[in-house]
């Protein structure tokens, strides 16, 4: 789940497309670029027709101009905290036309106002500081906090607690009553068995490693993803593989616009699409 954006071609308009199934004068172009059947012709079969026809009618697969993934939620809720962390009053118009949920339109005027600021976003390098939950053998970022979130990163219902991190810890709090089940800044997970973690299971446990404090959480916190024996990603059921670090740590790290490069790229394309053919982009 996530946010994507899409602008449509001016094929049909232009005169640049194959020859419809039916005639023109039943299609109309709505506000948002999008070819539809005029009202008496939007028979479910006409529909159909319409559909089939837009895969590959003109140089654009769907009629679309632009298409782009801007990222998953929590991606996206991080790149709106780096602009706010730099400061809105440098983004008035993304602070107001970036969506806050799929759906919605930005006009190309918009777009074109839009792009400046994006590109003052990459000229400071740094947006400021996150906090972040590290592989203490490795380095490797685990978790990052989102406060659009309240820092919350695993939502474990079954096991009757959230867990995530706050400025300076990693916590678990029991879902209900929001009471504090767990704090470190730097803790061990570990089987009680002693077997390896290869998952969830009863036995695991956290350990604080400054206070001693020890929580049977029964959640393995994962690392990189791994590939099975046979060298794939997926096993025959579609299942991942992960690594399991035994010791784990929460540091603030220096954060560098670079970080949101995947969301400024995106953006940038599918506000030019729109600049070029002065057509909205289409939050989805």
């Amino acid at each position: 789940m996530g946010l994507d954006a899409t602008v449509m071609c001016n094929c049909f308009r232009d005169g640049k497309t194959t020859s419809p199934p039916f005639p023109r004068d039943w299609l109309e172009i709505d506000e948002e670029g999008y070819l539809h059947l005029k009202p008496g012709h939007d028979s479910d079969d006409n529909w159909h027709q319409l559909y089939q026809w837009q895969q590959d009618c003109c140089a654009h697969e769907q009629m679309e101009y632009g298409d782009e993934r801007i990222s998953n939620w929590g991606g996206y809720r991080q790149f709106q905290e780096a602009l706010g962390e730099i400061g809105w009053e440098f983004f008035p118009v993304l602070q107001d036309q970036l969506p806050n949920g799929n759906g919605g339109l930005m006009d190309s005027a918009k777009c074109a106002q839009a792009l400046p600021e994006l590109d003052h976003f990459v000229s400071q390098g740094v947006v400021g500081i996150k906090t972040v939950l590290v592989d203490s053998r490795t380095g490797e970022v685990l978790w990052e906090y989102v406060a659009a979130y309240d820092g919350i990163v695993v939502l474990a219902g079954s096991l009757g607690f959230d867990a995530g991190l706050s400025e300076f810890e990693f916590f678990a709090v029991a879902r209900e009553s929001g009471e504090d089940l767990f704090r470190a800044t730097h803790f061990r997970q570990y089987r009680q068995d002693g077997e390896k973690i290869t998952g969830d299971s009863d036995t695991i446990c956290w350990k604080n490693l400054d206070t001693g404090e020890i929580y049977a959480s029964r959640l393995a916190i994962a690392g990189k993803a791994i590939p099975w024996e046979d060298g794939n990603w997926t096993n025959d059921q579609g299942q991942h593989r992960f690594e399991y670090p035994e010791e784990l740590h929460v540091e603030q790290r220096p954060w560098p616009v670079t970080d949101f490069d995947f969301i400024v790229t995106a953006l940038r394309k599918i506000f030019q699409a729109s600049v070029e053919t002065g057509n909205p982009v289409r939050w989805c």
